[in-house]
């Protein structure tokens, strides 16, 4: 089985801890939608800017 870990450590002692999960979070939805054939277009957000 494989996994994604982040060590909560590793979150505790970043500069940017927000940055840090959030970026963790991107990437292994990405690897999971790419490895699993994901339809992207269908499943990834893209807010609309209001002016």
């Amino acid at each position: 089985m494989q996994e994604f870990v982040l060590p909560y450590e590793a979150v505790r002692q970043a500069s940017d801890p927000d940055a840090m999960v959030l970026s963790f979070l991107q990437s292994t939805y990405e690897a999971a939608a790419n490895l699993g054939h994901w339809e992207r277009a269908a499943l990834d957000y893209n807010p609309v800017m209001k002016s």
